[in-house]
């Protein structure tokens, strides 16, 4: 069983994927924007709560969906780590996303919470029995020059 992932590691993630997040959100709202009329959204009334809705949907989409495909966003892949969501998978993502949203109302208290647990596991986590976990590097997928010898033997 591989070890769990550090919550720097998963920080770091995080981050990475907030700019992708960002991309998402952008395209998004090109999509929206022709339903408007091509008009900013309203700060106010029921077309921001409903603009805010449409594009927390898009993020959890986001994060469901790779998680359920390989278990790893694009900035989980460049960390190492891995979720690791019991059956059935798109329901438990879903639910571990809103989990996320609500731990970010808390401060984020519910993810500390893998600080002291002995299996590093974010109270979220701990509810659904999914976990975050530390993959090896990958042996042997590094390039080098060695790898790369030239079958004309005139070159050097």
């Amino acid at each position: 069983m591989n070890a769990p992932a550090s919550l720097w590691r998963r920080a770091a993630a995080l981050f990475y994927d907030s700019l992708f997040v960002f991309a998402v959100l952008m395209l998004a709202t090109l999509i929206f924007l022709p339903l408007n009329g091509g008009q900013a959204i309203p700060q106010n009334g029921p077309l921001a709560w409903a603009y805010r809705a449409y594009l927390l949907a898009w993020v959890g989409a986001y994060f469901s969906l790779f998680w359920c495909i390989g278990g790893q966003t694009p900035g989980m892949k460049v960390w190492h780590i891995r979720v690791v969501i019991p059956a059935p998978c798109l329901r438990m993502a879903l639910l571990r996303f809103l989990g996320g949203v609500v731990s970010l109302l808390l401060l984020g208290i519910p993810f500390w919470w893998a600080w002291a647990d002995r299996d590093k596991r974010s109270l979220v986590d701990r509810i659904l029995g999914s976990r975050v976990i530390h993959l090896p590097k990958p042996i042997g997928r590094t390039r080098t020059k060695a790898t790369f010898k030239s079958k004309n033997k005139n070159e050097a």
